[in-house]
């Protein structure tokens, strides 16, 4: 599902890339999603939302088991 939302983007079709990917971070919410959503957003002028994703991402990144999905606790 993340190619087809690629492909869509690279098409300039960001609404229907951007569906998608909320489809996609319901189930598979990782930080690479996320800043794939976050970078919809900014082509789409959602600045607000793009900054929570990216915001999200970088918080990810920082923790020590930062593998898996966003927010998971061990």
């Amino acid at each position: 599902m993340r190619e087809l939302a690629q492909a869509f983007l690279a098409q300039g079709k960001t609404v229907r890339a951007a569906g998608l990917m909320l489809m996609l971070i319901k189930t598979e919410p990782t930080p690479g999603n996320l800043e794939l959503l976050a970078d919809i957003y900014m082509q789409q002028g959602l600045f607000d939302d793009a900054k929570e994703l990216y915001l999200q991402v970088l918080k990810s990144e920082m923790k020590p088991n930062a593998r898996g999905a966003v927010g998971e606790r061990n």
